[in-house]
């Protein structure tokens, strides 16, 4: 059965991305594919998601509110002077150390519904399914 999900899925991801880059249809795809990839029982499933979900929001607002600033700041690095270098030095590695400990957090929270293999399993997922997006977005 989850095999047919993920078939249509598919089908109907593939479909409506080559109509409209809806973000809707990304995100169901990739709930389509990362609970195909984990082999999520519908009890675990239940669990894991709102934990996902709550750390990818945790993580766009991190990189919305704190990232992005950083970011363009670096398009500009030649005119800062050093002591504005220093404190967007500070904001970075603040950015990375806060990125660090929402990774922790998030890995605690799965290791409550998902085993140890499965956090992995759901890394190469991730990493999976961004490819498998960048090829879609090449080949449009």
């Amino acid at each position: 059965m989850r095999t047919f999900v993920f078939i249509l899925s598919l089908f109907l991801f593939s479909n409506s991305f080559a109509q409209k880059e809806d973000e809707g249809d990304v995100k169901s795809y990739k709930i389509a594919f990362i609970t195909e990839r984990l082999d999520l029982s519908s009890k675990q499933a239940q669990e894991f998601w709102p934990i996902y979900n709550t750390h990818n929001n945790r993580y766009e607002d991190l990189k919305e509110n704190t990232w992005e600033p950083i970011k363009k700041e670096l398009m500009d690095i030649d005119k800062l002077s050093e002591e504005e270098a220093e404190v967007l030095l500070q904001e970075y590695r603040a950015y990375k150390k806060k990125r660090l400990e929402y990774r922790e957090a998030f890995i605690k929270d799965l290791l409550s519904v998902i085993s140890p293999k499965k956090v992995m399993q759901l890394k190469k997922a991730d990493y999976d399914f961004n490819k498998e997006l960048l090829k879609q977005y090449s080949s449009n």
